[in-house]
């Protein structure tokens, strides 16, 4: 378990739980240290336990209530980087729970590294009305939703790249990059779009609609969520279609060599047939002539040139 508070505006890590303490982070929970949170801060056990799900989908509990009595669970989805079976570059979604005790004390609990968990440590809490609690939560909610934007940016960068290798590629290795960032984009639309869900009905409670500066975050928070969301479905979509059109280029891009190779072996089957005849031992053509290598050899270049040409002529070379 990790404890942190504000001090100087920045959060500073303390060696123990104290009462100072704001927020406390868990990286991969053991069952012990999940029956210690549950008990001391009365927490129901599903609260930290479902991050160990890794399908588990965005939810929210204990909304409801006008006086905040027990703990609120916002359970998200952020993306977490790794390398797909193929050896590409692949994104996945994991559950982060964010618990908010009637103590205004903020715990989180995932399973793998946050990707943003240094720029959280490292950000500087500006004083405004909010309590610092609060504000440490929203810049949580904050980077959860950056994060996804800037896997999108890293999509996008790559999608592009690709798409420039299209006029060139015969193998099948740009497909796969392209299959294991379809995979990605998936995984991405469906979590954002789960996780606008918990969100707005986490901004629309009556517990925080009555604080405009808290408000004005969440809605800053909705707005870059839904953002995140519409660049996934556009970024989906032109992966879809390029999916296609790569297949289509490489089948077609090798046809173009398959076309070249048969071109270039009728030429070169065309001194192979001449020099097999003038290898029988019978009587042939201008065999006695004293000029009849270079006669045969000027005859096979012509004729090469004018297959060529032909083929030149049809498209075939």
């Amino acid at each position: 378990m990790l404890y942190y508070t504000i001090h100087n505006n920045y959060l500073i890590k303390q060696d123990q739980n104290t009462k100072n303490t704001m927020w406390l982070h868990v990286e991969d929970p053991t069952s012990q240290e999940i029956d210690t949170l549950t008990k001391t801060y009365k927490l129901p056990k599903d609260y930290l336990s479902a991050v160990l799900d890794d399908e588990e989908n965005s939810r929210s509990e204990g909304l409801q209530q006008k006086i905040m009595k027990k703990a609120v669970l916002l359970l998200l989805q952020f993306p977490y980087e790794m390398t797909s079976p193929s050896g590409f570059q692949q994104f996945e979604t994991y559950p982060l729970s964010l618990i908010i005790t009637p103590e205004n004390r903020i715990i989180t609990v995932t399973k793998y590294p946050l990707p943003f968990f240094k720029r959280i440590k490292e950000h500087y809490f500006k004083p405004n009305d909010n309590n610092p609690e609060m504000n440490i939560l929203l810049e949580i909610l904050w980077q959860v939703v950056l994060s996804f934007n800037r896997c999108l940016k890293q999509t996008k960068t790559k999608l592009d790249h690709l798409e420039n290798q299209i006029k060139v590629s015969t193998q099948n290795e740009q497909l796969y990059q392209i299959m294991d960032i379809q995979k990605s984009l998936v995984s991405f639309d469906e979590a954002t779009s789960a996780n606008l869900k918990t969100l707005t009905a986490f901004a629309h409670t009556e517990l925080f609609q009555e604080n405009h500066a808290l408000k004005n975050h969440l809605h800053d928070i909705l707005v870059e969520t839904q953002q995140a969301l519409t660049s996934a479905n556009i970024h989906l979509k032109f992966a879809t279609h390029m999916n296609d059109t790569f297949s289509s280029a490489v089948s077609n891009n090798l046809n173009n060599v398959m076309k070249i190779l048969t071109s270039v072996t009728i030429v070169l089957t065309i001194p192979t047939i001449i020099g097999g005849i003038y290898g029988m031992n019978v009587k042939l053509p201008i065999a006695k002539n004293p000029y009849a290598f270079w006669i045969i050899m000027v005859g096979t270049v012509i004729i090469s040139w004018v297959t060529i040409r032909i083929l030149k002529k049809k498209n075939l070379l």
